[in-house]
């Protein structure tokens, strides 16, 4: 009888750095994400199929957002009443010496010392 070999399926569960390497992204922000993952003793392993359903869900997630939030918030009416104010032109840049030392509890009184 001829023996017939069958291949070994393919890994499913993956390291942190393989899980990272899957998705294209740094080890780093795979563990900011918080993708989820199963504890093997010490080891973090990252399933697959759990890979591919967290990006699916994040890729839904990002455009429904995306369609919610415009890049330029829209100004809010209630802070401005319905104006945008004009901005620039002359501003006060800083106290003088004198009135931040006065501040400050310093002596402002430069008298000349006598030897």
């Amino acid at each position: 009888m001829d023996k017939v070999s069958l291949s070994l399926p393919a890994i499913r569960c993956l390291s942190k750095e393989e899980a990272a390497c899957y998705l294209g992204i740094g080890v780093t922000l795979l563990t900011e994400l918080e993708i989820p993952f199963t504890k093997l003793g010490r080891r973090c392993l990252y399933d697959r199929v759990d890979l591919d359903a967290w990006i699916e869900e994040y890729k839904q997630r990002e455009h429904g957002r995306a369609k919610e939030e415009n890049i330029w918030p829209k100004p809010k009416k209630a802070s401005t009443g319905g104006q945008i104010h004009a901005s620039g032109g002359l501003q006060l840049r800083s106290q003088t010496a004198k009135e931040y030392a006065k501040v400050l509890g310093l002596k402002t009184d430069k008298t000349p010392k006598h030897c």
